[in-house]
């Protein structure tokens, strides 16, 4: 056993790791592949060693490198871990640390339910699947994103073990890949050996991206799809989104939810909240699940659907979607809002390859030394700059004026770790090709130019609202283009309500519930007695 991790579950964790393992219906046989003298091989025999001695439905066993076990499942790369590979194609390659974790054990409890987190249409479409497919998704430790994109791999290798290989790869110690395609910023998707793209997708567009190994840009063009008749249509599915989902559902509306990306917004990304009522401290992502578990039970969540147009006629609004076409008597935007742009030369060129608006996510690739740069100056754009700091990144941060916004207990942080500030300084330009190799930065009192070699550009300069629903509907903005909406959250159309970021003002978590929840009630109450018609 390795000193260095023996005991390497603690028993809180331990507990509630055999809590866990009760809902284990078949046996997991669990292989695990390392090498000599290499302290990620050493973490992962302990950690599974760990593991398998809380349930007698898991079954560890461990090869070295060379062995005939490994030659036999041509394994190549240490440590590996091979999950029921009598039974199913699934391997995550590389120490399971941070965010990866939580992977393993999922990929463990699915293995021995037979179970998937895809859904009923996206299984359905998978039924359909007659080709092989390799999928390979990088991640790294401190990636929130990540274990999703994951698990939508390992459940397609569970669904259809006929065809379909699931590799989970640990970007950090398999560097090389980082070559091969171009990679900095995670989750990052290969399927047979094509790249598809970063990003977490909804479970239908994750299935529609493994049928035409292509991504979800290129294959959904606007058009006409199926019809829906409903009362409300809620278009974001933020904390905002949600909560009006579940309030609508409530009140007896016939309620969809319409989200572009992935369900959750800024809350899925975020590690730890630790100012929600009713929860010392969770993480985002077991947020953004509880929300979304609840609002199931009342509204419809369609993932993956982008609003290409909205019309108004005879008293209803009519929605086209990249997949559907609405009919609604109402609409509540709670689209939120994201990150601010530099507006800079060759930011949009390099953004996911060293320019990044989310330090958790891609840090972890310049951990070891690598010179990054935050632009910014409030609470955000510090908090970056230590956690960069923290974990080993050589870190600067660049800001446009002559003092900080943050709060003060964060600047004496920077001053405390001794983290050099560039005042006064605007970027210019970001320096590179196929990734990152420097930024232009200006004097916005003198002017001069000064250039710096980094190897990635973090940008925390504050966030922009997603109005372009707005525009279209030509709803009032005030002057930052935030949706104006009175104190029941109508906007200035009759039966069109706004809800959280997008309106601006305190940009937290249980400010857009609270405001989801009111555009919600304040819909059901004007469709049922029309304000603007009283006299």
């Amino acid at each position: 056993m390795d000193k260095e991790f023996s005991n390497i579950l603690p028993e809180e964790t331990k507990q509630i790791l055999r809590d866990t393992f009760k809902d284990l219906k078949d046996n997991v046989l669990i292989e695990v592949f390392i090498k000599e003298d290499d302290q990620f091989s050493a973490f992962t025999s302990e950690l599974l060693k760990g593991i398998a001695a809380l349930t007698d439905k898991i079954d560890a066993k461990f090869y070295k490198a060379g062995s005939d076990t490994a030659k036999k499942r041509g394994i190549k790369r240490f440590p590996t871990i091979l999950i029921s590979p009598d039974k199913y194609k699934i391997s995550l390659i590389g120490a399971p640390l941070g965010e990866e974790g939580r992977t393993l054990i999922m990929a463990i409890l699915l293995a021995s339910t037979s179970g998937t987190i895809l859904s009923v249409s996206a299984l359905k479409k998978l039924s359909e699947l007659k080709e092989p497919r390799r999928i390979q998704v990088f991640v790294s430790p401190t990636c929130p994103y990540c274990p999703q994109q994951a698990l939508n791999s390992i459940s397609a290798a569970i669904a259809r073990p006929d065809l379909i290989t699931a590799e989970v790869i640990e970007m950090y110690e398999n560097r090389d890949y980082m070559d091969k395609y171009h990679i900095v910023t995670v989750p990052f998707t290969v399927i047979n050996d094509v790249p598809i793209g970063t990003g977490l997708k909804p479970a239908e567009i994750f299935v529609e991206e493994l049928f035409s190994v292509s991504s979800a840009e290129k294959i959904f063009a606007p058009k006409e799809g199926e019809k829906i008749d409903v009362d409300i249509v809620i278009i974001g599915g933020g904390p905002a989104g949600l909560t009006a989902g579940i309030y609508a559902g409530r009140s007896g509306l016939k309620t969809v939810i319409i989200e572009k990306t992935a369900a959750g917004g800024q809350v899925l990304v975020t590690p730890v909240v630790e100012n929600y009522p009713g929860f010392t401290q969770i993480a985002g992502r077991t947020l953004v699940d509880i929300m979304y578990q609840q609002a199931l039970q009342y509204s419809h969540i369609f993932e993956g659907e982008d609003v290409v147009s909205i019309k108004k006629s005879s008293g209803t609004f009519e929605i086209k979607t990249n997949r559907r076409i609405y009919t609604t008597k109402g609409i509540i935007i709670a689209t939120g809002a994201e990150h601010r742009k530099l507006d800079a030369s060759g930011e949009k060129h390099l953004a996911g390859r060293g320019v990044s608006y989310c330090a958790t996510c891609d840090g972890y690739f310049y951990k070891d030394g690598k010179r990054v740069v935050v632009i910014g100056g409030g609470n955000t754009a510090v908090t970056d700059t230590l956690y960069l700091h923290s974990i080993g990144a050589k870190v600067s941060l660049v800001h446009r004026r002559d003092r900080l916004r943050a709060e003060q207990f964060l600047q004496k942080s920077l001053e405390d770790n001794k983290i050099p500030v560039l005042w006064n300084y605007v970027v210019k330009e970001i320096i590179g090709k196929n990734e990152v190799h420097g930024v232009r930065l200006q004097n916005v009192k003198d002017n001069s130019i000064k250039v710096l070699e980094v190897d990635a550009v973090f940008v925390a300069i504050g966030y922009v609202p997603n109005n372009e629903l707005a525009k279209m509907l030509n709803l009032a903005l005030d002057d930052e283009g935030y949706i104006k909406a009175d104190n029941k959250q109508r906007t200035s159309m009759p039966l069109v309500y706004a809800a959280g970021d997008v309106t601006g003002g305190i940009k937290q978590i249980a400010t857009a519930v609270g405001q989801g929840a009111i555009a919600a009630v304040t819909a059901f109450e004007d469709i049922s007695s029309p304000y603007w018609k009283k006299e």
